[in-house]
Formats: structure tokens, sequence, C-alpha cells
């Protein structure tokens, strides 16, 4: 039998910052691009994991999630969270968080 559980709340982290800029093409027409800069600015946002799978993975799971924040609304199986935690996530940490199964 599979199993689900779902850690959502307010975190805090640093996201790169965009920027617009104008480049001229090659036949001449000038057109917008946006690009990621090095500089970074901390932000509040509010996100969700929806793990399923065995009651070991989502153990294991909801300790790494302790650490990395979701990047949008994420429902991923807990083996393959464990795996690969940095598709899923990125640094930072939770203001408010739950877990509710």
């Amino acid at each position: 039998m599979v199993k689900k559980i779902a850690v959502y709340g307010t975190y805090e982290a640093k996201v790169p910052v965009k920027q617009r800029y104008w480049k001229r093409r090659r036949d001449g027409i000038k057109q917008r691009y946006w690009k990621k800069t090095t500089r970074l600015k901390k932000v509040t946002m509010s996100r969700r994991y929806e793990f399923y799978g065995k009651g070991k993975d989502l153990y294991k799971a909801i300790v790494k999630a302790h650490q990395l924040m979701p990047k949008g609304f994420v429902d991923v199986s807990a083996r393959e969270f464990l795996e690969h935690p940095e598709r899923y996530g990125h640094e930072g940490s939770w203001i408010d968080r739950e877990v509710e199964s």
C-alpha cells in the first residue's frame, strides 16, 4: 500500500535576480532578453512538497525536506526525491512549516 504525506509552509530563500537587457540581432532588430545575474536577493515564498511511497522512504524524505525548500508545487515519489534532491529544491530556511498525512 502506497502512503502519502505533504510538507508545506512559508520559507525564506536567496534566489538569483534576473536582469533585462537589449541585444541587437544580426538582422539589425533590437530584442529584449532576460538573464540571471550573480547577485542574490532574499525572498519569502509559500510552496509545497507531496511525497508518496514506503514509510521508511517517506521519513527520510521529510528529514531531507527540512533543509531543501521546494521549487513550486512538487509531487514526487520519496525515493526519487532522495536520489536527486537538487532537482526538486534549493537551499533556504522554513519560517512556518506543517506536515500533513
